[in-house]
């Protein structure tokens, strides 16, 4: 009976898709953020903005690199290929954060921008001592 169920399910249509997928996004228990060539961002998800303590609306006015000491190599910034590490961030209220991303360049539409997926991690993490 399962297999009938399984080679009879109709497709699902792109848009249902791509709702689910960003409804998933958006309440992930991980940081998602995506910004442009300018490095300023242009979506966060709830879990991003919590992470960094300031409402979506302030962090649309903010830079990538505004959030990390000395900023961010823009060289390294744009380039349109997959990176991972991990860096210290500052919150809004001054504390820091230890967190391991993946940025990867992606395509809305016709234009580029880069998805950075996000996550905190533990100062006893082996990862975290490669943080600056």
């Amino acid at each position: 009976m399962q297999d009938e169920t399984l080679t009879t399910r109709t497709a699902t249509p792109d848009i249902v898709l791509a709702s689910l997928l960003g409804d998933g996004a958006e309440h992930a228990e991980i940081g998602l953020f995506i910004y442009d060539d300018d490095g300023k961002y242009v979506a966060i998800n709830r879990y991003a903005a919590d992470l960094l303590g300031y409402d979506r609306s302030d962090l649309l006015t903010h830079d990538v690199g505004d959030f990390t000491a000395g900023g961010i190599d823009r060289n390294v910034l744009l380039r349109l290929e997959q990176r991972e590490g991990v860096r210290i961030v500052q919150r809004k209220d001054g504390s820091e954060a230890t967190v391991a991303f993946v940025v990867t360049p992606t395509k809305v539409g016709s234009f580029w921008f880069y998805l950075a997926v996000v996550w905190e991690i533990a100062d006893d993490d082996p990862r975290a001592s490669a943080a600056y």
